[in-house]
């Protein structure tokens, strides 16, 4: 019994077969390699040139208010007046909904605006905030990067006493001294890492792409009144509430109407939620900051 020899593959044959895949561990470690590399440089510029950081906040916060009568106080002054304007008219319409009267609607307010006071303000200027160095990066070097951080620390100062101060103000209508209060430091923590990711974000995006300042304004405009700000989240029926949840400005600003408004500490999940978003969104925006550091400066 004769056993046929297997058949030989011509050229042709060989050709159908796909070609092998190559190993993405190495191309997947150099990027590793590469990230590490940057972020390792960056921390070292961040202790040589932290006083330049501190230079920057502290010449724009006396720019701003040297030649105002009340100087600082300004920073108090623009909050307290929208949100006793907005808590009076929108105590009368939500107050069938919410069930709140017009004092406690003014400390729910208050919880939720000034978080997002932070957040819009910020976003805003970082997204200029190249283009407004433009002299000074062409000049010397500095980390790019730096900017965009003065502009979310200013805003953070401004927060942090616009917070006590107006928690003083209002702590005869209702606001409520807790324990709970201790937990600010970690919500405004996570919500400046939030807000770092997304300034990084806008920064890199409009020093190419000048027109994204204006579609800013106009989606900041939206975005507060999809988050539930001047409204309760109970606005919607049970069963569609988990569609606020879509929302990554949410988290954050729920977490503080509970430690301000409720006077009560969230849920430990919610202080999780908002790290995982906080440093989700961080790494994107680095690694698109990184991505494009070195093309900026012709783009200024």
């Amino acid at each position: 019994m004769s056993v046929a020899a297997e058949p030989s593959m011509t050229g042709d044959e060989t050709a159908e077969f796909p070609a092998p895949l190559e190993d993405p561990r190495p191309a997947l470690r150099a990027m590793v390699h590469t990230v590490r590399m940057y972020v390792v440089r960056d921390i070292d510029e961040f202790r040589r040139f932290r006083g330049v950081i501190g230079n920057l906040v502290s010449q724009e916060l006396h720019v701003r208010y040297q030649r105002s009568m009340l100087g600082f106080l300004w920073t108090l002054v623009n909050p307290a007046l929208m949100m006793s304007t907005q808590a009076l008219v929108f105590s009368r319409l939500f107050r069938g909904i919410g069930g709140m009267g017009p004092w406690e609607y003014a400390v729910f307010l208050f919880s939720g605006a000034m978080p997002w006071t932070f957040l819009a303000s910020s976003l805003t200027e970082c997204t200029t905030s190249l283009i407004h160095q433009e002299g000074l990066i062409r000049k010397i070097y500095v980390p790019k990067w730096i900017f965009p951080l003065a502009r979310v620390l200013i805003q953070g100062i401004t927060f942090s006493l616009s917070l006590v101060a107006l928690f003083v103000m209002l702590w005869p209508l209702g606001a409520k001294v807790s324990s709970s209060l201790l937990g600010l430091p970690i919500a405004m923590a996570l919500l400046g890492i939030f807000t770092m990711g997304l300034g990084l974000i806008a920064a890199t995006v409009h020093t190419f792409f000048r027109d994204f300042g204006h579609f800013l304004g106009v989606g900041l405009q939206a975005w507060y009144f999809l988050t539930p700000i001047i409204y309760r989240s109970d606005f919607l029926p049970a069963d569609e509430r988990w569609k606020f949840w879509l929302n990554p400005a949410y988290p954050f600003v729920r977490l503080f109407q509970i430690l301000i408004h409720e006077s009560s500490w969230p849920p430990a999940w919610l202080f999780l939620l908002c790290g995982f978003i906080g440093c989700a969104t961080f790494s994107a925006g680095y690694l698109v900051f990184k991505s494009q550091e070195r093309k900026i400066v012709f783009r200024l």
